[in-house]
């Protein structure tokens, strides 16, 4: 299993999980790759809002508690909506470069996914985050259906 981060500076550190993520694993994800960036954008004067899927580890009530004593503000997560999930494109990109050089052992598959990470440029993140209303619009517009995005 593979955990990463993105937000309009770049990509976070992606994370390497070995079997299921449960909840503490996830928790222990998110102390030490989303509480300093969130303080750092929040000291700073940026906001900062955390963005989730409904996964179980992401929504147990031991989760759920952890977010409300860490004041992490939380976008409502609409189930099935990844056009609304700038990260998506991420993960699509990296399967495109990856079927493109497949890779033949598990050391590989994650040399070759955290080569692939560092080349998304703050750049490519930003424009990915800009692209937000635009895809809010076509979601709207697609009465909820699938859109380009």
């Amino acid at each position: 299993m593979v955990w990463g981060s993105m937000s309009s500076k770049g990509v976070g550190k992606l994370h390497f999980i070995d079997g299921n993520v449960d909840t503490n694993k996830y928790l222990a994800i998110l102390e030490e790759s989303l509480l300093p960036v969130m303080e750092e954008c929040l000291t700073s004067g940026q906001d900062f809002v955390f963005q989730q899927d409904g996964a179980a580890c992401h929504t147990s009530k031991k989760a759920i508690k952890w977010m409300e004593e860490n004041n992490v503000p939380l976008l409502k997560w609409v189930s099935s909506s990844p056009d609304l999930s700038p990260i998506e494109t991420l993960w699509h990109e990296m399967k495109k470069v990856l079927r493109q050089h497949p890779a033949r052992t598990i050391t590989e598959l994650r040399q070759k996914l955290q080569e692939i990470w560092d080349c998304f440029t703050p750049n490519f993140c930003q424009n990915l985050v800009n692209t937000m209303p635009q895809r809010i619009s076509d979601v709207i517009k697609n009465k909820g259906d699938v859109t380009q995005w």
